[in-house]
């Protein structure tokens, strides 16, 4: 019983501390949320770069081909 009640009363130094590590968690989650979405950003744009480059150089082979 005494052990219940000493974990439903916090110090407000504790209930501080709880705030700041759920805090960290979900800035480290957003974080790597982030890494990930700039990551899959740059690898997406790289191939779509590519796939334009691949158009260009295919119409103008056609263009030179047919005169």
């Amino acid at each position: 019983m005494n052990a219940e009640k000493q974990t439903q009363v916090k110090s407000p130094t504790m209930q501080l501390i709880d705030v700041c590590q759920k805090q960290n968690e979900l800035i480290f989650a957003t974080r790597k949320r982030l890494f990930n979405l700039e990551h899959k950003q740059k690898t997406e744009t790289i191939l779509f770069s590519g796939l334009i480059a691949i158009q260009f150089i295919m119409v103008v082979a056609l263009v030179v081909s047919h005169g």
